[in-house]
């Protein structure tokens, strides 16, 4: 037998992810379905809809911070399940009306609802609910028609419960709402389905990427906002971001770097002889990123290295380390313009003070020649640096064209936003796993000390960061996979010298990626044509930072020089 449960307007969160119950409807809701849950538990729900099952979970979220002892449980859906599809078809004249006051507010942070639609929530104890849709409909021409509701048949003593259980409803998920919308709910993506469509939308555009680069893109921005894309002219590199932007909704924006830019004033702007305050390239930009903090933008810094990255990236890089969790989760930083660098002048005022945005992703994309500047290790600590050197000159008419149904994926910042600032503070709960990855990374450290080319503390952090995202996304990729690519990223693009010892400590590095410990030596004539065999043998544990060392002793033998840049 059915039980009432509650009623439920029509808002954002219905229509793009799930919603929050009532306190005081916790165990009404539970007692219905015929289930328990403690903290941190979901189970899989059936949902009834105009005749049709669908697929959904019931979540007690596990809170983190000063709010750890509150209790919420949510009935969560990504944008990808067939119910939300249906609840947005059934609800077009909400989704429509959400969406044109959203474009007319331009940010402005409010929550939207449409008074008239709403639906009546239903419980069976056999892990199902069901939605009772009342919704507006339109005629042929858009227009609205009046008193045209779906209603069902509901006993009067449910009529007057669902008028006071609507205040109730306010009360209470307004301010859990205001806590998924700071980032501290967690939403309930499913990565891999969400990273296969991104896949699909990126393939449908003519672009095809190798295996693993996507997720390890996806990882890289969700471990640090700051990701350097390097390879050869031609590769996709800005493509990429742009594409990856689209397929997830988010806001893009590509900045070509000028040679001339020497300091922050080049991109923050900076007050002229009549002491008004000029934006830079990027000020407007981040400005309405913090503006509008749900939704992910993304910033293309096109040839970043034109110019010298840590003069005129300076600021960021170092309010960037600022980062840590406030209240609600919400990431803070030290600010990124002060009041005093605005001027007297009100046109400036409203950049003062602005920081950098936890739903900001800068991406710089590089090209590694006589006309470009090489990085420094404060600029290389500090990003993922991902290299495209795979480059397939095949006919892209030799594969039929992946077919794609043209709706992007629509997340929230959520998707990206980090769940680690401090390894001590923010990895309690992972402190074996991490134990395990820190071993690893202290095996490799030990090397790199023979040559002074060893890494600190935030090398470390955001090593690990990268690892627990991966696991925490049901293992994107296998742990071996990750680890390969951190020591691609954060290892060695900070190796470069001359000599014997760089040599040495590159073979015992080598020794380690492919898993054996030979007799391999700095003298042989050999040695790079025995190392490339090895580093392409089927049981090489780190393969691709194998065929990099490899390609770095060659360069050492030939030039007297190496670097991790081609």
């Amino acid at each position: 037998m059915s039980k009432y449960i509650m009623k439920k307007l029509i808002d954002q969160s219905v229509l793009n992810e799930g919603l929050t119950v009532p306190i005081k409807k916790y165990q009404v809701l539970l007692d219905g379905l015929g289930i328990t849950l403690q903290k941190g538990e979901k189970q899989n729900i059936k949902v009834w809809l105009k005749g049709i099952e669908y697929q959904a979970v019931i979540k007690f979220v596990d809170l983190k911070g000063k709010n750890s002892q509150r209790t919420v449980i949510q009935i969560k859906y990504s944008t990808l399940n067939p119910l939300c599809q249906a609840l947005n078809s059934i609800f077009s004249y909400s989704a429509n009306d959400i969406a044109k006051r959203k474009e007319e507010l331009s940010g402005e942070k409010k929550k939207l609802s449409v008074k008239d639609e709403y639906i009546d929530i239903y419980a069976n104890d056999d892990k199902t609910l069901e939605f009772i849709c009342h919704c507006k409909q339109v005629d042929d021409f858009g227009g609205e028609m009046q008193d045209s509701f779906l209603e069902p048949e509901i006993q009067k003593e449910d009529i007057v419960k669902t008028e006071i259980d609507q205040e109730e409803l306010f009360h209470d998920v307004e301010e859990s709402e205001d806590m998924l919308e700071n980032g501290e709910i967690e939403e309930n993506w499913d990565t891999k389905e969400i990273l296969s469509r991104i896949k699909s939308y990126i393939s449908s555009k003519g672009f095809c990427y190798e295996d693993g680069l996507i997720e390890n893109f996806y990882l890289s921005l969700k471990s640090k906002p700051f990701v350097i894309l390097a390879g050869v002219s031609g590769t996709g590199k800005t493509r990429l971001v742009k594409l990856f932007a689209e397929a997830i909704g988010a806001k893009y924006k590509m900045v070509p770097v000028r040679p001339d830019w020497s300091d922050s004033s080049d991109i923050f702007g900076h007050i002229n002889l009549n002491g008004e305050f000029v934006p830079g390239a990027i000020t407007q930009y981040v400005y309405e990123a913090a503006q509008n903090l749900r939704t992910p933008y993304m910033l293309c810094l096109d040839e970043m290295n034109l110019a010298r990255v840590e003069y005129y990236m300076s600021d960021i890089l170092s309010v960037m380390e600022s980062r840590d969790f406030g209240e609600n989760r919400k990431i803070r930083t030290a600010p990124l313009i002060t009041k005093e660098q605005c001027g007297s002048k009100l046109d400036g005022h409203k950049y003062a003070d602005m920081c950098f945005p936890e739903n900001l992703y800068i991406i710089g994309t590089v090209n590694m020649d006589e006309t470009t500047f090489p990085f420094s290790r404060k600029v290389l600590d500090r990003a993922n640096t991902i290299e495209f050197s795979n480059v397939d000159l095949k006919s892209p008419f030799e594969e039929s064209v992946v077919s794609f149904d043209g709706k992007v994926e629509r997340v929230g910042n959520s998707f990206l936003k980090t769940q680690y600032l401090i390894l001590q503070e923010d990895c309690v709960e992972e402190a074996e796993v991490v134990g395990v990855y820190c071993s690893e990374l202290q095996s490799i450290n030990r090397i790199l000390q023979t040559a002074n080319a060893h890494v600190g503390y935030r090398v470390r952090d955001e090593f690990i960061f990268y690892l627990l995202n991966n696991k925490n996304a049901d293992f994107l990729l296998s742990d071996t996979e990750a680890i390969d690519n951190e020591i691609m990223q954060k290892i060695l693009p900070r190796i470069q010298g001359s000599g014997i010892v760089i040599k040495e400590m590159l073979i015992k590095l080598f020794q380690y990626c492919v898993g054996s410990y030979d007799i391999m030596q700095a003298g042989q004539t050999d040695l790079v044509k025995q190392m490339l065999k090895r580093a392409r043998d089927s049981d090489c544990k780190y393969k691709k930072s194998a065929e990099k060392i490899t390609f770095m002793v060659r360069r050492l033998e030939e030039d007297g020089f190496t670097s991790y840049w081609f």
